[in-house]
């Protein structure tokens, strides 16, 4: 699996964790500046890769609305459940994520998406950390006042360190 792959993951994450603040902002957000949901949604991506580092995959899948899904290099993962799997997996294996960059969010209403780019880290072929980056995209709406992840996908650059999928985590 690509690093950025697992990293985009944490990009994903990137709307996660700002929900309650956004919750509270949502009304306002709606008829919000591009500018200041941008703010929000970086705030959400930090939250994201705060969880992350603390190895939370709770947290983070409750940024994920019931009917999500997430693509990445290992597959497609459908719902909170899978997608707190596939970061649980993630974290055990050793890959971390060191940046995540919101450079674009759009919101019309209830509805958003966002883009960016992701750093950081994973076990390659042979178990060395090595560097990891990639883009990714996320779609978001509103679910009883707060931002969900609806749908979220994440692309390695070319080139970028990969790990194959039944590597294991070194010992």
């Amino acid at each position: 699996m690509k690093l950025a792959t697992v990293l985009s993951l944490s990009l994903l994450v990137p709307f996660t964790f700002a929900q309650d603040k956004m919750a509270a902002d949502a009304k306002a957000m709606a008829h919000g500046s591009h500018a200041n949901f941008k703010a929000s949604t970086q705030q959400m991506a930090d939250d994201w890769k705060a969880a992350y580092q603390a190895k939370d995959a709770d947290k983070i899948a409750a940024m994920y609305s019931s009917d999500a899904i997430w693509i990445n290099a290992e597959g497609t993962f459908h719902g909170p459940t899978e997608i707190k799997a596939e970061l649980k997996k993630m974290i055990d294996r050793g890959d971390g994520v060191d940046e995540i960059t919101t450079t674009k969010s759009v919101h019309f209403g209830s509805i958003a998406y966002s883009e960016g780019t992701f750093s950081g880290t994973a076990p390659d072929k042979s178990g060395k950390q090595s560097p990891a980056a990639g883009s990714w995209v996320v779609s978001m709406r509103q679910d009883n006042g707060k931002w969900m992840l609806v749908a979220h996908t994440s692309v390695p650059t070319p080139g970028a360190s990969s790990m194959a999928k039944s590597a294991k985590k070194p010992e």
